[in-house]
């Protein structure tokens, strides 16, 4: 399994393949880490061979390469006779589809998750009339939300590091104002 420092130079390499082992080795240092760049480098490559990293890849602003249209779509599936093999076209449709970035099975009150990217709105619109014929009649309900993205990207983390986050965003909140629900309209109070 991994250690912290593991954690640490993953977290590092998710935010920016890029960088430099010294760069790397230095942050580390910062942060209480004692190891040399070769030291770094054997840890990667352990980590490479673990098959724990599994790739590396470029992080771009969709925006400035004509994909600006992020669509989160939910699809509540039906039962028909053919279901398994019906399912199996649909997997293999969004594994084959370039605009298709997520997709997984989920529980609860819909059954499969997709994220997908589009140069247009037309384009957008244009696959998911598409999506919606070809897999109809497995689909019993599809809902399509088109996203304005604040933040893509994700980081390993501990129990202990969500637990020290909420603390400190409960600590931040009780400084604030909150808004409170009135009779007519919504106040502001500060909370105790």
């Amino acid at each position: 399994m991994i250690d912290d420092l593991d954690k640490k130079i993953l977290n590092m390499l998710i935010a920016n393949g890029r960088q430099s082992s010294r760069e790397i080795t230095k942050k580390l240092g910062e942060e209480g880490f004692k190891i040399s760049e070769r030291g770094l480098g054997k840890r990667i490559a352990k980590l490479e061979r673990d098959k724990i990293i599994t790739g590396y890849t470029a992080i771009v602003d969709m925006k400035k390469v004509n994909m600006g249209i992020p669509r989160l779509v939910t699809v509540k599936l039906s039962s028909p006779k053919d279901f398994v093999q019906r399912l199996s076209d649909m997997k293999e449709y969004l594994a084959d589809a370039p605009f298709c970035d997520f997709s997984a099975r989920s529980n609860g009150s819909f059954d499969w998750i997709e994220l997908k990217f589009f140069n247009n709105i037309e384009q957008a619109n244009a696959e998911a009339d598409l999506y919606r014929t070809w897999f109809g009649d497995i689909i019993e309900d599809y809902q399509s939300y088109d996203l304005d993205v604040y933040k893509f990207g994700w980081q390993l983390f501990e129990e202990k590091d969500f637990h020290a986050f909420m603390q400190f965003m409960q600590k931040k909140s009780e400084s604030k104002p909150t808004m409170k629900k009135g009779s007519e309209y919504l106040k502001y109070e500060i909370s105790a």
